[in-house]
């Protein structure tokens, strides 16, 4: 089952799945009590519903099975760390953008970055993250998890999988309606400008192009009438949560996300 061991890996499935699970709730505990001080507000952080964040999970999985045979050589293990980190990162960053339409972080402002996914002062921290990882934190949580494989035999793996299996549709289902709540807001934007640019223009002697200036301040008074669907809580979450956040083909609904915001509070 999940706990036989492939001679080929380092760990069987089945804590494979575990340190996932055990990684992404750290992750989760350390983006949202820093976050949360960051913002001076709580932030419940993380992709999908439940308290972890798997992209956690993902990427230190990921370095401790490509670490795995340079752990006991500091520069090595610092240096595959990077490598395995910023590459990581690259794809889930092109992942959200290309699947999901949206863009939880930004690297544009720091020197050196690519495409603001990644940056070499971020993948210098990750670097010696990683080392802090394998040398500190690992070892004590491997002892956890072969306690739980000699006790539960991989069980609790199957129970993770379900779990999340389930939080991970549902969050899917709960992110394509998001994106398409704020596209409607784009097209009722719109369309709303045009309708003030035509009906200004026609009471202008002289017809020509209007550059509309500041429609948020008008949008807003006009909430009710524009609002496509109210946004769901984890919509709201998302939101709150993630201030870098970017639908990138709703640039009107980002422009005045605050508004809306506090209009739906």
């Amino acid at each position: 089952m999940y706990s036989e061991r492939d001679t080929n890996m380092p760990y069987t499935i089945s804590e494979i799945i575990v340190l996932f699970f055990i990684y992404s709730i750290i992750g989760w505990l350390w983006e949202t009590c820093y976050c949360s001080i960051k913002d001076r507000h709580y932030d419940y952080r993380g992709f999908l519903f439940g308290p972890y964040c798997p992209i956690y999970g993902f990427a230190v999985t990921t370095i401790l099975i490509c670490t795995h045979d340079v752990q006991n050589n500091i520069f090595l293990l610092f240096i595959v760390g990077i490598i395995v980190a910023t590459l990581f990162e690259f794809v889930a960053s092109l992942f959200l953008e290309k699947v999901f339409h949206i863009r939880l972080w930004d690297y544009s402002k720091l020197w050196g970055n690519i495409q603001g996914r990644v940056a070499p002062v971020i993948s210098l921290f990750w670097g010696v993250g990683v080392v802090f990882l394998v040398k500190f934190i690992q070892p004590f949580v491997q002892s956890l998890v072969n306690i739980e494989e000699r006790d539960t035999h991989g069980w609790l793996a199957v129970g993770i999988t379900i779990v999340m299996g389930i939080d991970t549709i549902l969050t899917i289902i709960s992110v394509e309606r998001f994106h398409t709540t704020t596209r409607m807001w784009d097209e009722h934007i719109n369309s709303f400008i045009e309708r003030v640019r035509v009906r200004v223009e026609s009471r202008m002697s002289e017809k020509g192009k209007l550059k509309v200036g500041d429609w948020h301040h008008s949008v807003i008074q006009h909430f009710n009438e524009l609002r496509p669907q109210p946004l769901s809580w984890n919509h709201k979450r998302f939101l709150r949560s993630f201030p870098k956040l970017k639908v990138l083909d709703a640039p009107k609904f980002m422009e005045i996300k605050k508004d809306i915001l506090k209009k739906e509070s």
